[in-house]
């Protein structure tokens, strides 16, 4: 009797599943800041100093948080998440002064307030919501792209 080789569907980690979200929804922000920023799905512009950088690939520009913190809480939020350069990201730990002036000219300052104050929320999440988060982002990624393609025709 012969058995038929059963592809078994690996079971995700709490820690694989978050951060095959993050990286989904990293690719969302940076292509979203591409096409708001240089109307191209290649290169976008830091949302705190403006240089332009590739979207993707080696040397490329990061999702850059507002609030700082890999918390759930703050982790993926497309508002305060944006396209920044590694200097700015990582270099000048997200050059705040200047990110905090773009969110401010963007959202108002009370919205900038009420997220500054969910830096500190404790938001537990499943293994399940993060599969969720991961199907949304990589949809609203080929969104993106058929969009940006539909209207170059």
């Amino acid at each position: 009797m012969k058995t038929k080789n059963i592809k078994k569907s690996k079971i995700r980690t709490l820690s694989q599943s978050k951060k095959r979200a993050w990286e989904a929804f990293s690719k969302y922000v940076r292509l979203r800041d591409a096409i708001k920023t240089t109307g191209t799905l290649t290169t976008l512009a830091c949302i705190t100093c403006g240089k332009r950088y590739p979207a993707f690939g080696v040397g490329c520009a990061q999702a850059g948080h507002f609030i700082p913190g890999r918390g759930n809480s703050v982790l993926i939020d497309e508002d305060f998440v944006h396209g920044q350069c590694y200097n700015c990201n990582v270099n000048l730990r997200g050059n705040w002064i200047k990110y905090e002036r773009a969110m401010i000219k963007m959202w108002g300052k009370e919205k900038v307030e009420e997220a500054k104050n969910r830096k500190d929320e404790v938001k537990i999440m499943k293994v399940y919501e993060w599969q969720a988060l991961e199907e949304l982002y990589k949809l609203k990624y080929a969104t993106l792209i058929n969009t940006y393609n539909s209207t170059r025709v």
